[in-house]
């Protein structure tokens, strides 16, 4: 079985925490696959935003690293990428790349609302 099959098996986006207290990350199967570090600000409120996220990709830190900023308090960032092949059309890879960034926010954006809603609900 090839690895994109295997790739398919799996939801599109999984978040995943590790045992650390602030140990959050997320795995995209699609293309372009890759594992990230999920962190938030002080300020995420846990609001749905009025219109689609459009986050930002940038480079942080000394070396410059590859991060996204979802603009709503959620970044990505100490990305691994799944993909052996280099990408062809880098402009491209990166526009993919920063959709599935954004798509990622917003699912996590849904799981917070979602976990908030099951808190309303008494035994």
């Amino acid at each position: 079985m090839s690895k994109n099959n295997i790739f398919k098996k799996y939801p599109p986006i999984i978040h995943g925490e590790a045992r650390g207290e602030n140990d959050e990350f997320v795995v995209h199967t699609r293309y372009p696959r890759f594992l990230a570090r999920k962190s938030f600000d002080d300020n995420f409120t846990g609001e749905i935003p009025a219109k689609p996220i459009d986050g930002e990709l940038g480079q942080i830190g000394e070396p410059l690293r590859l991060a996204y900023d979802s603009r709503i308090g959620l970044w990505l960032s100490d990305f691994i990428m799944l993909d052996k092949n280099k990408p062809e059309n880098m402009e491209e890879w990166l526009e993919q790349l920063k959709a599935a960034c954004d798509r990622i926010a917003a699912d996590d954006l849904m799981l917070n609302e979602d976990a908030a809603d099951l808190g309303d609900f008494d035994d």
